[in-house]
């Protein structure tokens, strides 16, 4: 795959994953940050749209708008001027959600976490283990390394964790694949619930930012946090929350599964 190929295939599915591709990011370091920009523009762009609502009452306004042009032909251009002033009113909101931020500014943490699960859920379908010395390299993109057993994890890669990076990975569970983020940067004072229709889980606090543990509605996950959090030496909550370590790796935003 050459470089203009490649960047086809990036703009047709950022989020795609694809082994060719995948090699070729990583023998190219400016195709790999094309890549990376283009996925974090993919995410944040999915993230505003979910932020996007009606004005409050815009229903009724416009049910009222119909009940008057039945009854008065005469007061027609009167409200579809109304309503154009409405819809007007809904692009500059849309105009200035996009310029003001690109992140989830209103949800919550623990939302962003389910959001994320279920943006990437082909991840959850990973059965092979993967190697110890990928988590190690993952990990040491941010100054990390292990300090204890994880255990077997299935998926391990590099994340954008809303407006930060971060480490994904998958373990099995008994109910089905168990999802953890490592958030650097993400801080939280206590434990926060993790629920959603299909997910349930909990973020714990570290002193460099939080861990995300969420397997299957009915999974056991009581003491996973507190055990992974140990199981990994992170540096200072400064350099955590940089998102990279530098010394000749490159900045893709996911490194290929090996």
């Amino acid at each position: 795959m050459n470089c203009l190929e490649f960047r086809r295939q990036v703009l047709i599915d950022p989020l795609g994953h694809d082994e060719a591709g995948v090699q070729h990011e990583a023998d190219c370091p400016t195709c790999a940050a094309f890549a990376r920009d283009a996925r974090i523009k993919e995410i944040r762009l999915r993230a505003l749209l979910q932020e996007v609502t009606a004005p409050e009452g815009l229903a009724e306004r416009v049910q009222l708008a119909v009940h008057f042009e039945e009854r008065a032909e005469s007061h027609r251009r009167w409200w579809y001027a109304a309503a154009a002033g409405v819809f007007l009113a809904i692009g500059a909101s849309m105009i200035s959600l996009w310029t003001t931020t690109l992140e989830r500014s209103g949800l919550a943490l623990a939302q962003s976490v389910v959001n994320h699960i279920e943006d990437e859920a082909s991840h959850l379908r990973e059965a092979l283990p993967v190697s110890a010395g990928r988590i190690e390299r993952v990990f040491a993109r941010f100054g990390a390394e292990l300090a204890g057993d994880i255990g077997q994890v299935n998926f391990a890669a590099e994340c954008l964790m809303r407006a930060r990076n971060g480490v994904h990975l998958v373990l099995p569970g008994k109910m089905g694949p168990i999802t953890v983020f490592y958030m650097p940067g993400e801080m939280t004072d206590r434990v926060l619930a993790v629920n959603s229709s299909r997910f349930a889980g909990e973020i714990v606090p570290t002193r460099w930012g939080s861990i995300a543990v969420v397997g299957e509605n009915g999974e056991s996950l009581e003491g996973i946090g507190d055990r992974l959090a140990a199981a990994v030496r992170w540096p200072s909550a400064q350099v955590a929350d940089s998102g990279l370590v530098t010394g000749g790796l490159l900045s893709d935003l996911r490194i290929a599964q090996k």
